[in-house]
């Protein structure tokens, strides 16, 4: 049986890295440490200590090789390694 063909629209590379996950609850922030372990043009898969559903809204902030900060858009969570899909970079 030939393997199915990918239905991703951007090509995932593995990383291993440090991220900053900012979540707006109200009128507080919440900011936690994360690792992404695949990124693609269109998003990543992100390891982080929060408690995300499908569809919530969060900022990421790569500071790797210079400070980059993207909304998101949670896809996919399956215990604490979620799905994101980026929505648009932020002013840093």
């Amino acid at each position: 049986m030939l393997p199915s063909p990918s239905t991703r629209r951007w090509q995932r590379h593995p990383v291993d890295l440090p991220v900053r996950v900012a979540v707006a609850n109200g009128s507080s922030t919440t900011l936690v440490s994360g690792r992404g372990t695949e990124l693609s043009e269109g998003g990543m898969e992100l390891y982080a200590g929060l408690w995300l559903k499908p569809g919530d809204l969060l900022e990421v902030e790569f500071g790797i090789p210079c400070r980059l900060r993207m909304m998101a858009v949670v896809r996919h969570r399956s215990g604490y390694c979620f799905g994101l899909e980026f929505i648009a970079p932020l002013q840093t």
